[in-house]
């Protein structure tokens, strides 16, 4: 029990050091790097974090303590300005914030602390990234962007949150969101490694849209024949992205669903990525930007919104009138175009009892089955019979995959 108090005691004030020592190197190693006058090092930034951390303590009992303290870090670092002739102000931005950190460890939030620390570190560390973004940035994806941010502020608070015909709009919205925010990385990832290895890119483009990658590719593949093995390759890893895609969306409804979804999802990614790896074999890496449209789109999000709605409304009442049966039909359906909707309409499902578990990822996985035939089909159409030849391995290895997670789940169950 001593030795549980003296730590209690003491745990705070080493995380606040040990959050101020991180920050504090990043901007040692940047002002050592560019060798320009910068605020602060590692020991100024750890004492900045203590004396939060101490300030924040003493405020318990002398409540002007903790602003007393702020106020002073606040004008100390504007006269290091001033006498460093630094116009930066990241530094200065950063040292206030340990403070704020080292006040934050004295109340005993330190995950909370730590969680800030890290996000810190990572807008820090990663400048020159984050500026080569900009530059590359358009007044459409901004645009985009800021559109899609402010209805969504302004439309959710609206929207009511009971249920007509078994459809909770508000709960649609927040799908909407959640599907939007995955799609908007997968896009920025993707512009990121627009220039990367096809494989890599292919990867990535799967986050946003597997068939976007297909329809790419496919025709990429005809006119640059010599790339053929680097264009199949990111064909089939796009298309195993789906399975990871898919068990994340399900797990935002019900962790339980997508507990066991994961099992079919897990051997049919593996299987892919496997055969994407094997078909990537020929040296000659190619380069590729795939041509994925910012899905930060107003349009885009009501349209899915509807769509999601409407798979959910379609799946309940096929439910009620014909059974399993029934929501096997939509899912296949469904899945000639997306299977975010199908996915998170049965994890719905699931989750209020109105589907068992069994034959709601048999549901799912009947929607990418029907999605993955289709862009297989897709590389024919679209390309040619070579490219045909060779994602078909790959593209068998993502339906096998599915069959025999099925199978293990009925072992399991």
């Amino acid at each position: 029990m001593v030795e549980s108090a003296v730590w209690k005691a003491y745990e705070p004030y080493l995380v606040s050091l040990i959050i101020g020592g991180l920050i504090g190197v990043e901007r040692e190693y940047k002002k050592q790097k560019e060798g320009v006058p910068s605020f602060g090092g590692v020991r100024t930034f750890m004492l900045i974090s203590l004396l939060g951390t101490l300030c924040a303590h003493l405020s318990k009992q002398y409540e002007f303590f903790l602003y007393l303290g702020f106020f002073v870090t606040a004008v100390l670092l504007m006269g290091a300005q001033l006498v460093e002739k630094s116009p930066r102000l990241t530094s200065s931005f950063s040292a206030l914030i340990t403070f704020l950190l080292g006040a934050m460890c004295s109340e005993g939030q330190l995950q909370v602390a730590a969680a800030i620390a890290v996000s810190v570190l990572f807008v820090l560390s990663f400048k020159e990234q984050m500026h080569d973004f900009v530059r590359h940035l358009t007044m459409e994806d901004l645009f985009a962007f800021l559109k899609f941010a402010v209805v969504t502020v302004i439309i959710y608070p609206l929207l009511p949150d009971k249920n007509f015909y078994g459809v909770n709009p508000k709960e649609v919205w927040t799908m909407v969101a959640v599907i939007s925010t995955i799609d908007f990385i997968g896009y920025v990832l993707t512009k990121v490694a627009g220039e990367k290895g096809v494989l890599l890119t292919g990867l990535i483009g799967g986050l946003v849209s597997s068939t976007a990658v297909t329809v790419t590719f496919s025709p990429l593949a005809k006119t640059n024949p010599l790339f053929i093995n680097e264009y199949a390759a990111g064909i089939v890893g796009a298309s195993a992205i789906m399975f990871p895609r898919m068990t994340f969306l399900a797990g935002v409804v019900s962790p339980h669903f997508a507990m066991y979804l994961l099992i079919p999802s897990l051997v049919a990614f593996v299987g892919g990525i496997f055969w994407a790896y094997k078909i990537s074999t020929s040296k000659n890496t190619g380069r590729t930007n795939i041509e994925v449209k910012n899905p930060y789109e107003l349009s885009t999000a009501i349209k899915f919104g509807i769509f999601y709605a409407f798979i959910l409304f379609v799946s309940r009442n096929a439910l009620k009138y014909f059974g399993d049966f029934g929501l096997y039909v939509v899912a296949a359906i469904s899945g000639l175009s997306d299977v975010d909707a199908i996915t998170l309409s049965t994890a719905k499902l699931f989750s209020s009892k109105d589907v068992t578990l069994l034959a709601g990822i048999v549901a799912v996985l009947i929607a990418a089955t029907v999605n993955t035939v289709f862009k297989w089909f897709l590389t024919l159409s679209m390309g040619n019979r070579e490219l045909f030849r060779k994602v078909t391995p790959g593209f068998m290895a993502l339906i096998i995959g599915e069959i025999i997670g099925i199978a293990l789940l009925f072992f399991i169950k």
